[in-house]
């Protein structure tokens, strides 16, 4: 049977679940035998993900401990929420019977798209590219398209969404000023692209090799996939209807 990795969709786990996923993923590579760990790149990605593990779990721990940087974390979704209904929202006008309405979106679509992974940076680093897309936005080219549109309220969403998370996020930086800070958000992003190199570069020596190392390996790693793709398989599937019988 030709080699496969799980189907895995990481970005919709938890916080604690996607460092509970790496932690059982460490825990099982180290049941490997020592006499198999030969192949520089395997052990250098399992480094990686080890260090990565351990600076997640302490932002994790920071996190619990500090509902100062709950907020922060909750003002952080709003904003990035805000950023995808304006992307939708110029979905919408992609396929408008209106040739204008279509062109302004191509136009603003050109825009966003130098933007791109806004969400997934660093707090500070989306703080700044969210204004100078806001700041874009107010343009003369840019703004005639978005008033065209009737999209105003999308760039205000998220101007002022990105105001108030600067507003927590200032506040929070005057408090811990002298303290080792975690940003849980970038570490799981950086976490996530590493973890995600590893998987592929397992499966395709396992493909290529089909030696012990990268064959245990692939299998430890699916299984536990599996077990995390069950959980997510059962949150969102929709909830059983009961029909009571006809009498």
């Amino acid at each position: 049977m030709k080699p496969s990795l799980e189907p895995l969709r990481v970005s919709m786990l938890t916080n604690m679940e996607g460092g509970q996923l790496m932690k059982r993923h460490l825990n099982d590579l180290r049941t490997l035998d020592p006499a198999l760990l030969t192949d520089v790149p395997f052990t250098t990605y399992v480094q990686d993900l080890t260090g990565y593990a351990e600076k997640y779990e302490k932002a994790l721990a920071q996190v619990r401990k500090n509902e100062e940087t709950e907020k922060i974390m909750l003002a952080d979704s709003i904003r990035d929420r805000a950023l995808d209904a304006f992307g939708k929202a110029l979905k919408l006008y992609a396929v408008s019977d209106d040739e204008a309405e279509v062109e302004a979106s191509r136009g603003l679509r050109i825009l966003l798209d130098t933007f791109k992974n806004l969400t997934s940076l660093n707090y500070e680093a989306e703080t700044i590219g969210i204004d100078k897309l806001v700041s874009e936005l107010a343009r003369p080219n840019y703004n005639s398209k978005i008033s065209l549109l009737k999209m105003e309220r999308y760039v205000t969403r998220i101007s002022a969404a990105n105001e108030a998370f600067k507003t927590l996020f200032s506040g929070r930086m005057m408090t811990v000023a002298t303290t080792e800070t975690y940003d849980l958000k970038s570490i799981r992003s950086e976490m996530s692209i590493r973890y995600s190199e590893f998987c592929d570069y397992v499966l395709a020596m396992a493909k290529a090799l089909n030696t012990p190392l990268f064959t245990t390996t692939l299998n430890l790693l699916n299984t536990a996939r599996k077990y995390y793709a069950d959980l997510l398989a059962r949150r969102i599937a929709p909830k059983a209807v009961t029909t009571k019988p006809a009498v």
